[in-house]
């Protein structure tokens, strides 16, 4: 009896055993997930998921960003009229994308001299925050420990398309002591100077584009034997110096007294810093702008002028201005709209040499080393750069409402643009030339169609980076120096640069004794140290 009694039980012990297996497999089935185990426990921050989280099985890029997190975001400037109404449509896709949102704190260009460092002395909670080489507080942040350090390992698995789009370069400026702590904004903003011309006389005198300094020469004086009343370069009498050393492969030495140290900008192996009275080059250029003054290609007052360098060409006094391409473009569509026959356009006379830009890391985003949400950060901004829907909202504003796009690369503002801004909102730091939208214009200019042939070439024929192109020179160790050179500059330099020296061979002997005797070699030696230095370090 006792025997059946025990066989019977045990039946019933077997037979709940054997319907709860099947409820559970029921219910795997139902929810069609997969018995959890230890290595898809993982969430966004390495650690293993709590056996008590039901949240769901949501993943970025393979990884769970099941549990929701609210991140803090500090950037430079004034909030705008509907900042938030835009950060609010921001928020949707991001919760959407990365379980995650943002709010937004601005430090104002009033004080965020004296508040960004103070956000990581003073302890403050947040996660990601603009920055900037020099200006933007980036090195000396970095330097004090206050970024989390962005390794090529976090980068890939965090935010692999930000990886895929960084140039190296950016990677390589944003090195301090070896290590990055930025991700770079991606945009070839080129520092080239260019020169606007008048149209009307380059017709005249069968030029259809200038595109070398020979040719300019030509021009030039064609100009000065045949026009009155016009010089080719009114009383910009020493601007043609920036434009001669691009067309001859050579850029100075950020922090150097005036010109004086220049390197080969376009040889990257090419390490040699070279002072410009040693330099065939300059003694070149001192030949023929001391010819070109002689000829009348601009007038005896330039070095006493206060004329601003646009003066004389909107005046219709100079047949050609120097400046950057975006300030040309713009006094050169100024003059067309007041002397529609000048035909005013803009060119390049180093079209052969390619052409550098500014450093990636002019602007950029950080992570705040006390973050407690690195990984989901880095997530977020891997939307910011490269999801063309936020990064429309972030540079644009609402669709339909601030803007409205013409084809798949440019819009058109509309009436309540002014309420947020174009590109005014300090989303600079992920800037991304690759989905970055262009402003539509419908009746462009010549200078507008030329600005644009222009950049297109460039951005073809973009020159190796540098390490000199990120280098600038600290003075302070040579002070009295640099004061006792720039007296001598000023009654020397300037004369032989300008073309009004008399003898240019005594006068660059004298320049380089008086420079001498003020100390040049001094900061010569320092500027080799500084160079050697930074490129070990970096």
């Amino acid at each position: 009896m006792k025997r059946r009694l025990l066989s019977i039980v045990m039946v019933i012990a077997l037979l709940v055993a054997m319907l709860a297996g099947c409820k559970s497999n029921d219910k795997d089935k139902e929810t069609n997930q997969p018995v959890t185990t230890d290595d898809n426990k993982k969430t966004d921050n390495g650690k293993t998921k709590d056996d008590n989280d039901t949240s769901g099985g949501l993943t970025y890029k393979g990884i769970d960003i099941s549990k929701e997190v609210k991140l803090k975001m500090y950037l430079l400037g004034d909030r705008t009229k509907d900042f938030d109404l835009v950060y609010s449509e921001i928020n949707k896709i991001l919760k959407e994308k990365v379980n995650a949102t943002v709010e937004v704190d601005f430090l104002s260009w009033s004080d965020h001299d004296t508040r960004y460092s103070l956000l990581f002395s003073g302890g403050e909670d947040f996660d990601l925050i603009f920055t900037a080489s020099s200006w933007g507080h980036y090195e000396e942040t970095a330097s004090m420990g206050g970024f989390y350090e962005l390794t090529e390992d976090f980068i890939k698995t965090y935010a692999p398309d930000i990886w895929e789009v960084v140039p190296e370069a950016g990677w390589s400026q944003a090195l301090v002591d070896n290590k990055v702590y930025m991700v770079p904004n991606y945009q070839n903003e080129f520092a080239v100077h260019v020169l606007a011309v008048r149209g009307d006389l380059m017709e005249k005198y069968g030029f259809s584009d200038i595109t070398s300094w020979n040719q300019l020469i030509d021009f030039y004086e064609k100009v000065a034997e045949n026009e009155t009343g016009i010089t080719p370069l009114g009383t910009q009498g020493s601007g043609l110096l920036y434009p001669f050393y691009l067309h001859k492969g050579v850029d100075t030495v950020g922090g150097t007294p005036a010109e004086l140290f220049v390197f080969n900008t376009i040889d990257p192996d090419d390490l040699s810093i070279s002072f410009a009275l040693d330099w065939d080059g300059f003694i070149e250029y001192a030949n023929a702008v001391h010819d070109m003054y002689n000829k009348g290609f601009w007038s005896a007052d330039s070095m006493a002028t206060t004329e601003e360098r646009q003066d004389s060409f909107l005046k219709g006094t100079a047949a050609s201005m120097v400046w950057n391409l975006g300030t040309c473009q713009m006094y050169a569509n100024q003059a067309n709209q007041e002397h529609p026959e000048w035909k005013c356009t803009v060119v390049d006379i180093a079209s052969h040499i390619p052409k550098g830009v500014n450093p990636y890391i002019n602007n950029g985003i950080a992570i705040n080393a006390t973050s407690k949400n690195k990984e989901r950060a880095m997530m977020v901004l891997n939307e910011f750069y490269t999801n063309p829907e936020v990064f429309d909202l972030a540079m644009l504003g609402v669709e339909g409402v601030h803007w409205e796009a013409v084809g798949d690369d440019q819009f058109i503002e509309l009436e309540k643009s002014s309420d947020y801004g174009v590109d005014s909102n300090c989303n600079w730091g992920w800037t991304n030339m690759e989905i970055k939208r262009t402003k539509y214009n419908e009746n462009p200019t010549i200078p507008d169609l030329k600005a644009i042939a222009l950049t297109d070439l460039w951005n073809e024929n973009v020159k190796p980076d540098h390490i000199y192109d990120g280098f600038t020179f600290d003075s302070s160790k040579v002070s009295s120096e640099i004061a006792a050179v720039d007296t001598v500059l000023a009654q020397y330099y300037n004369p032989i640069i300008y073309g009004m020296a008399g003898d240019v061979d005594k006068a660059i002997s004298e320049l380089r004794k008086q420079l001498e005797n003020a100390g040049i070699n001094t900061i010569y030696e320092e500027i080799k140290a500084q160079a050697a230095a930074f490129v070990d370090n970096n």
